[in-house]
């Protein structure tokens, strides 16, 4: 099973590489006896659209039926929302100057979560701002990040 996952995660990427969007993220999981895909799509810039949406889940189901013509399957295609998950270094640059929310994978300054500004992001590092203090964070001790919204 795990060939045809990847199987179908190369095809979804080609899909939506091949529609100018970007693979936010990707699960597959086993719900009440069916296979679900579960797709996370934006443009790179944000905005993605309902509408762009639907088309991009009838087009990936019918491109996988003849891959999992035996199997029982459903597609979601989502779109991440003003909630959307900082996961690559680029998601980050994107952010620079604003407020985020960090979940680390283990105690950071001994912290399993802070909340900061984002200075500036350099390859594998974070310097964010909290209280007027300057904080250097290693990118891979981030287990999840989101942008914060003020309301």
């Amino acid at each position: 099973m795990s060939i045809i996952l990847n199987q179908i995660k190369e095809k979804i990427e080609g899909i939506v590489n091949k529609e100018e969007v970007e693979l936010v993220e990707y699960r597959t999981f086993n719900l009440r006896g069916k296979l679900t895909i579960r797709c996370l799509v934006d443009y790179p810039q944000g905005g993605i659209t309902l509408d762009k949406c639907g088309m991009l889940n009838k087009i990936i189901f019918n491109q996988l039926q003849e891959l999992l013509s035996d199997v029982n399957y459903t597609v979601e295609v989502n779109s991440p929302g003003l909630d959307r998950p900082l996961r690559q270094i680029e998601d980050f640059l994107k952010v620079e100057g604003k407020v985020v929310l960090l979940w680390f994978k283990e105690p950071v300054f001994e912290k399993s979560f802070i909340e900061a500004t984002l200075k500036k992001v350099e390859a594998d590092k974070l310097f964010i701002e909290k209280k007027g203090e300057q904080l250097e964070i290693d990118f891979n001790k981030v287990k999840l990040a989101k942008q914060k919204f003020r309301t």
